[in-house]
């Protein structure tokens, strides 16, 4: 063994292939999470080296029975007696897999070098990527082959609001993931991220340095061998102001260059089916909407027709009468739609109209008062996301224009939010199931996880990303969600990820099923965890990881952006 010894395994207890008990050197220590070896000479094998990590520490007066003896033995020295520190350490590998237990007074060292690495399990990941620091300050490692897809696929993180940095770890993530090409390999060629930006504007300096960045930060990025800067490729989208007008303004309060506005007009809407994303409530399922729906969805893509002249725009005409699909030109009176009010106003007349009975083709037997319900949900969303559906040139978001696009929905309605995540993953599904081809991978990092896939009840929204986590791995699409309490989102979502990561956590939520895969001391931890250490669980290891991400280097808040940041350096040479 190259590791220092610190201690022999306890003698005083069974040991077992689980776990055993180290007793401590008087001069020397072990804290939680460093990784030790053991080497065990088995009959007929030979030497077996057990890895493990440690799980927890403590200490005792040996000699001492009763409580008032420890004034006894440590201040008032008249009763013998030995302080006695041990530690407990939980398995993680055995090699070669001769699964039998440490014998008891072994020398335990740590496991440092090539050691630490077989602990980690680093020497079988043929892509192993630093995701963080570990206790003893060197790198641990991720198997991104159960990231991208080759093994499995997507990332799921909890933790309280506020104190887990969840999105701060996801952030960290991706930029290592974008810069050390070295180890992500052909998947780095062409990797697109989705970031939507669903608090507050934190997500809109991603490509600015933080002035609070400091030396200490930048030694942990070397360590983990990425160069410390913000993110080189980055493309800002935001809702347009609403009433706004000709004018499209991005609809943010911090930052406005660089920002661009996105909308879909009333032939984007039609063509793509995004009238199921009005209706992303769980109860509407329940009240049959859902079936109303399909059935209008339809009919606007065989009653839609584009004006000619106007981009965008379209009429809803009977098929049947006018059977060429080219442009037309709208009729005295007839209703060109130009946004969703228009369009909302094109289904009512077919669907409720003043002078009749509703047309078959449109409403098929439903009842008059699902209809109803239906339409007052059309008219509510109107009220709530109409400014994102406008006729004029397209202002659909630019995925390609570069690596990493963030869209800032912070501002909207809980509605429209649901509805341009469902727009946008809808888009993102579609090309790569049209393509048919794993790489390049595009990945997608959505937060409050539990509002868009709830546990309970079933949605078109909700029902997309059960199908991104079952099927996107085997096409590139790779999901990063993260949520406060992992309990309350679908465990379709969440089972399907294979890399758990887990910040603080409340008592109560620690306790559920969903954390199954810490260990009782690593549950006790989680609720103690400060801002910037995360547990992580991954298939290549059988025991969860503490480790901590070091500081950004990119502006979370516009007040940290470092002054000149935005200055021509050489202006005035």
């Amino acid at each position: 063994m190259t590791g220092r010894g610190v201690g022999r395994v306890l003698g005083t207890q069974h040991t077992n292939t689980r776990e055993f008990r180290v007793v401590l050197d008087e001069d020397d220590y072990l804290q939680l999470d460093d990784l030790v070896v053991v080497a065990t000479e088995v009959p007929k094998e030979g030497t077996v080296r057990t890895y493990g990590v440690v799980t927890e520490v403590e200490a005792v007066y040996e000699g001492a029975q009763y409580e008032s003896d420890t004034h006894r033995i440590a201040a008032e020295g008249i009763l013998p007696g030995a302080k006695v520190r041990s530690a407990r350490v939980a398995v993680t590998r055995v090699e070669p897999e001769v699964w039998v237990s440490v014998d008891p007074g072994e020398l335990v060292a740590r496991a440092e070098g090539a050691e630490r690495e077989k602990a980690l399990y680093v020497d079988e990941m043929e892509r192993p990527l630093p995701v963080g620091l570990g206790r003893d300050g060197a790198p641990v490692y991720v198997d991104l082959d159960f990231f991208d897809g080759r093994k499995g696929g997507h990332m799921s993180i909890s933790g309280i609001s506020g104190v887990a940095t969840k999105t701060s770890f996801a952030l960290f993530f991706l930029r290592l993931l974008t810069a050390r090409g070295d180890v992500v390999g052909e998947a780095a060629a062409n990797l697109r991220v989705l970031v939507f930006n669903v608090k507050g504007e934190d997500l809109l300096w991603l490509d600015e340095p933080n002035a609070r960045f400091d030396e200490e930060a930048a030694l942990a990025w070397e360590k983990l061998g990425v160069a410390p800067t913000p993110f080189p490729s980055v493309s800002f989208w935001a809702p347009p102001r609403p009433r706004s007008g000709d004018v499209v303004v991005p609809d943010t309060g911090g930052r406005l260059e660089g920002v661009e506005a996105f909308s879909w007009t009333p032939r984007e809407f039609v063509d793509e089916g995004l009238l199921r994303f009005l209706f992303t409530d769980a109860s509407d399922a329940r009240n049959q909407l859902s079936f109303v729906s399909e059935r209008v969805q339809v009919q606007l893509r065989r009653f839609a027709r584009d004006v000619a002249g106007r981009p965008g725009a379209i009429v809803l005409r009977d098929p049947a009468t006018e059977p060429d699909g080219g442009p037309v030109t709208p009729h005295v009176g007839e209703r060109v739609v130009v946004d969703l009010a228009g369009l909302i106003g094109a289904i009512e007349e077919f669907l409720d109209p003043p002078d009749g009975d509703p047309d078959p083709r449109w409403s098929g037997r439903t009842q008059v008062g699902t209809i109803s319900a239906f339409l007052r949900r059309l008219h509510a969303a109107e009220a709530r996301l109409g400014h994102l559906v406008r006729a004029g040139p397209s202002r659909r978001i630019d995925r390609r224009a570069a690596q990493v696009t963030v869209v800032a929905i912070q501002g909207l309605h809980d509605l429209a939010q649901r509805f341009v995540v469902g727009a946008l993953l809808a888009e993102t599904f579609a090309e790569k199931e049209r393509s048919g081809r794993r790489l390049p991978l595009t990945v997608v990092v959505l937060d409050e996880l539990n509002k868009y896939a709830p546990r309970e009840g079933t949605s078109p929204l909700k029902e997309m990303l059960v199908d991104i986590a079952q099927r996107g791995r085997s096409l590139g699409v790779l999901l990063v969600g993260a949520q406060q309490t992992a309990s309350r989102v679908a465990p379709e979502v969440v089972e399907n990820a294979a890399i758990r990561v887990s910040g603080r956590l409340d008592a109560a939520e620690a306790e559920r099923a969903e954390y199954g895969w810490m260990l009782p001391s690593t549950r006790a931890r989680a609720r103690l965890l400060k801002p910037g250490t995360m547990v992580l669980s991954q298939p290549s290891l059988p025991v969860p990881l503490v480790l901590e991400f070091p500081f950004p280097p990119w502006a979370t808040r516009k007040e940290e952006v470092a002054p000149g940041a935005d200055e021509d350096p050489f202006e005035g040479l």
